[in-house]
């Protein structure tokens, strides 16, 4: 009889400790509104989402570069259409050249032609990346992160659109109407040039655009996965805490009553040697 009252009270401590375990662990993934909080939860699964999170963490990296490179293809873009107005003004100017016969105005042509120039040399040295132009010459392309992965690169390769690129530098208005004639299939040429490099130009902001997409749809789909894996069912971990503050309260009743029988019992056994 003794050793089942000893008995029982060890299984009603061990009981109400499995009761404050099991309630300790649903307080906090409602507090934190994770079912994982250390590896010790869930070894596999903490590792697991360990590597989603890195996974996360690096596909939004590499959107970060998507938008560097996508930028600066924009102000590329955006410099080219102002290359290619000054082309088409410089062409319209070679034609009228070409049908001038005064030498004078034809020099005053000239003068405008080189106007013209300067403009778009101000226009291609001003278009940078990490300081240099990138439609000089002086950078001819820039490889873009757009994966997680080493290889997940695009090289972005850049035409020379300077005055000299584009073979429009040594154009002469005011000698004749021969070489101002001449002027004009040289700046077709430029302006086909200009006009094929738009072109691809827009297909490097395409390849970003989809890389970028498919970048934010690997976020998605990783976080789906780290949030089955990490987030807690609330209203399950609610439920698993009220059934364990019931069993705390039992299973403390339980303890509390066997601690008075075992004082009873030494008590009684005492009686002798106590009078």
């Amino acid at each position: 009889m003794v050793n089942t009252d000893f008995s029982n009270s060890y299984i009603a401590a061990s009981a109400l400790n499995k009761a404050n375990n099991d309630a300790g662990k649903a307080q906090q993934r409602i507090s934190t509104s994770q079912q994982i909080n250390s590896a010790q939860d869930d070894p596999a699964g903490y590792a697991r989402a360990v590597k989603l999170k890195s996974y996360i963490g690096s596909y939004s990296k590499a959107i970060d570069n998507i938008n560097q490179g996508t930028n600066l293809v924009q102000s590329i873009d955006s410099s080219l259409s102002q290359v290619s107005e000054i082309l088409i003004k410089m062409r319209e100017l070679a034609v009228t050249a070409a049908g001038e016969n005064n030498d004078t105005t034809r020099a005053t042509y000239q003068t405008t032609y080189t106007s013209y120039l300067t403009d778009l040399t101000n226009v291609v040295a001003r278009t940078t990346y990490n300081g240099s132009s990138v439609m000089d010459g002086t950078t001819t392309s820039v490889a873009v992160q757009t994966g997680i992965d080493a290889t997940q690169t695009k090289t972005m390769t850049f035409s020379d659109m300077s005055s000299t690129g584009l073979g429009i530098a040594a154009i002469d208005l005011s000698t004749s109407t021969t070489t101002a004639s001449t002027g004009i299939t040289t700046l077709d040429t430029a302006i086909s040039t200009a006009t094929s490099y738009m072109t691809t130009i827009g297909a490097y902001q395409d390849s970003l655009s989809f890389s970028s997409d498919l970048n934010n749809q690997n976020i998605q789909n990783n976080q789906k996965q780290y949030d089955s894996i990490m987030s807690a069912d609330l209203a399950k971990e609610a439920t698993n805490l009220a059934a364990a503050q019931i069993r705390q309260s039992s299973a403390a009743a339980m303890v509390a009553q066997g601690n008075l029988m075992n004082r009873e019992l030494v008590g009684y056994l005492l009686r002798p040697y106590t009078g």
